[in-house]
């Protein structure tokens, strides 16, 4: 909670959070009777979706929970969702054979399908394999709806939103929704630069495991992209259908793995007895449909293959992830967006406020930001950014350090969250990002495009938040030990170096060593030589 907010004031993506998670919830308590009973599949099935759906919503919320009891709900959807996939996967496998049995038995006898010597019926031996297994996992599945009956879970989770919905009906103001489209754009660009780096193995039919991966990618993307939808003008239909059907047919290509896994490990145990051992001529029977099911399932996987590549590739020749990314920061919807383009002294005041999160810091901030600023003025010739970047750079400057509030551990990536995610900061979806991608580099290894935010800045914008990042390195270098020992600064460009002159009170050697180690970024963005005296 920012300064400028109420006591008790609940944040809007909480708010937004809630309105969510509840109908996940129902949908997923929905189908439990019809889970105990086993009479149609299509239950599991809806309930393990909104399982996994529940999974991927309850992270993005987690400030607005109690730790302990989010760890707890959790855990306890962990273990459900394992149950019914489980069980689901055994109902997937049992569909296929009945429906494989059903064409078998339409085929005509006179055709070379129906010629084609098969010794063993092999889809009824696996039939009754996986009937038997089906039946102890729903055991498991009963032992576990029950467990979770018996934690409360259910209840608490609703009972815990409907606390968020009551608080937030009490405040005397309803909390701006300035700080909702940025958060969702940096996790649902996130989730995308996942998947896409899978594209590489896409070109390699062999790569099982990262084919597997990328389904799971691609599900997660698709339901992030499903939890902020209402966020966006026409909500995300066009990339969601995309993204679902990449899902499918990775799923399908899964599928298909996991048949020829199973069956390559069936057949070392269906080795032909010696001599005139009648059980010999059984055994080879079903090595011989053993090997006729695997190659059916390698022809299908083949297939499917060739469809995933044709799909992703007609996915990116239309356009559709920069579509995405395009919408993220420009498709917002007119009331999660700002009213206005506000005053300047108007986000001073709210970068205040936000800073004020962790006053201890606030004198080392302001070295940092007087440093950053005149490093950036006297170079101006040199990186030739308008006044909007040095607007960015002051912003990023005072907030830099607010993450310290929570441990100094990873303070530059909770800076950025702290800065993206607040209700009352009103400054647009690309400029917060670059404000807090700006913030984040100050500390550590600087890997800005490993931040999926950084994917969603043009060319131009990323060029600016890579100088913007070397400065306030520097800066930051130059305040150390956080004593304000250098006063100020003058720079100068060369052609192969540039150079800070330092002013200081005392001796600021570890400062200025500082400073020299932090300037890895500036060296290789400017492509100039460091000095620092």
């Amino acid at each position: 909670m920012t300064n400028s907010e109420e006591p008790g004031q609940v944040p809007a993506a909480c708010i937004f959070g809630v309105q969510r998670i509840l109908p996940l919830l129902d949908a997923f308590l929905v189908e439990i009777d019809g889970v105990r009973s086993a009479q149609d599949i299509e239950h599991i099935h809806r309930m393990r979706v909104a399982s996994r759906r529940l999974r991927a919503a309850l992270p993005l919320f987690k400030s607005c929970f109690p730790k302990k009891k989010f760890r707890v709900w959790l855990r306890e959807l962990q273990k459900i969702t394992r149950a019914l996939g489980d069980a689901r996967d055994a109902d997937v496998q049992i569909a296929f054979l009945i429906r494989l049995k059903k064409e078998k038995a339409r085929e005509d006898p006179g055709s070379d399908a129906g010629r084609e010597i098969r010794p063993v019926d092999v889809e009824t031996f696996l039939l009754t394999r996986l009937q038997k297994k089906r039946q102890k996992l729903q055991r498991t599945v009963l032992s576990a709806l029950e467990n979770l009956e018996r934690s409360g879970i259910p209840g608490d989770m609703r009972a815990g939103c409907t606390e968020v919905i009551t608080r937030a009906g009490n405040a005397r103001t309803k909390p701006a929704l300035y700080g909702i489209p940025p958060v969702s754009a940096a996790r649902i660009s996130s989730r995308l630069s996942v998947l896409m780096q899978y594209e590489r193995h896409m070109y390699n039919p062999d790569a099982v495991a990262e084919h597997h991966a990328m389904r799971i990618a691609a599900k997660k993307l698709r339901y992030t992209m499903e939890v902020y939808a209402p966020l966006y003008r026409r909500n995300l239909k066009k990339s969601l259908i995309r993204v679902k059907r990449i899902q499918e047919i990775l799923g399908d290509l899964h599928d298909c793995d996991v048949w020829i896994d199973t069956v390559m490990a069936m057949l070392p145990t269906e080795r032909s007895s010696p001599g005139n051992d009648p059980a010999s001529t059984g055994r080879e029977g079903r090595r011989t449909s053993y090997r006729h099911f695997l190659s059916d399932r390698e022809k299908e996987r083949t297939r499917v293959y060739r469809r995933l590549v044709r799909y992703w590739e007609s996915v990116g020749s239309a356009g559709i992830w920069d579509e995405l990314r395009v919408t993220l920061t420009g498709g917002i919807k007119k009331r999660f967006g700002l009213p206005e383009i506000p005053h300047p002294d108007a986000v001073r005041s709210s970068v205040s406020a936000l800073s004020s999160q962790f006053p201890e810091g606030i004198p080392h901030s302001r070295s940092v930001t007087t440093l950053a600023l005149q490093i950036f003025d006297d170079l101006a010739a040199l990186h030739q950014m308008q006044a909007r970047e040095r607007f960015l750079l002051e912003c990023a400057s005072c907030l830099h350090d607010i993450g310290w509030k929570y441990g100094r551990k990873g303070h530059g990536d909770r800076s950025m969250d702290m800065i993206i995610s607040d209700d009352t900061l009103p400054v647009g979806i690309t400029d917060r990002g670059m404000i807090g991608l700006i913030s984040a580099a100050h500390q550590g290894n600087v890997r800005l495009d490993s931040y999926g935010f950084f994917s969603l800045l043009s060319p131009e914008q990323r060029k600016h938040v890579r100088m913007l990042a070397s400065l306030i390195r520097i800066a930051d270098g130059l305040d150390y030990l956080h004593l304000g020992l250098v006063t100020s600064v003058h720079c100068s460009a060369g052609a192969d170096e540039v150079v800070i002159e330092t002013s200081v009170q005392h001796d600021a050697s570890a400062e200025i060593q500082r400073a020299l180690q932090k300037g890895d970024l500036f060296t290789e963005v400017f492509e100039r030589t460091l000095v620092i005296r």
